[in-house]
C-alpha cells in the first residue's frame, strides 16, 4: 500500500512539473521615418501567459504564451497598446506560430496604409 501511495505521489509530482523555455526576442518597429530595434531574452514557464514590455516603448506590450510538444514550440503572441492608466487594449489578433527549438518564429504586424510595421522574432531555446 505504501509503495502504491508513493508511486501515485511521484506520478502526480511529475505531471505538476512544468518546463521552462528561454525566448530570445528581437523586435523591429518602423514607420515612414524612423526605425526602432531592441533585443532581449526572457524565460517563460510553459503554458503560463505573460506580458513583455520594452524599454523606450511605453505604449507597446506583447502577450506571450509558449508550449512544447516533442521538439516543437508553439508560440502565441498578441500585441497590446498600454494607455496612461496602464490598461491594455489589443491591437492585433493572436498570432500562433509552431517552430522547432533554436529556429525563429517571425510575427509581423503591418499598420494600415503602409504607415509602418512591427516585426517580432522569437527564438525558443531549452533552459538547462
Amino acid at each position: 500500500m505504501l509503495k502504491k501511495t508513493l508511486l501515485s505521489a511521484l506520478i502526480a509530482a511529475s505531471t505538476i512539473a512544468t518546463a521552462h523555455i528561454n525566448l530570445n526576442i528581437d523586435i523591429t518597429i518602423t514607420d515612414q521615418v524612423n526605425e526602432y530595434k531592441n533585443k532581449g531574452s526572457v524565460v517563460v514557464e510553459e503554458n503560463v501567459p505573460m506580458t513583455i514590455e520594452f524599454t523606450d516603448i511605453d505604449a507597446l506590450v506583447v502577450g506571450i504564451n509558449a508550449q512544447t510538444e516533442d521538439n516543437i514550440v508553439t508560440i502565441q503572441a498578441r500585441f497590446f497598446e498600454k494607455n496612461d492608466a496602464d490598461e491594455l487594449s489589443p491591437i492585433s489578433d493572436v498570432f500562433t506560430v509552431p517552430v522547432p527549438f533554436n529556429e525563429p518564429a517571425i510575427i509581423t504586424l503591418d499598420e494600415p496604409n503602409n504607415a509602418g510595421s512591427i516585426i517580432l522574432s522569437i527564438i525558443p531555446t531549452i533552459v538547462e
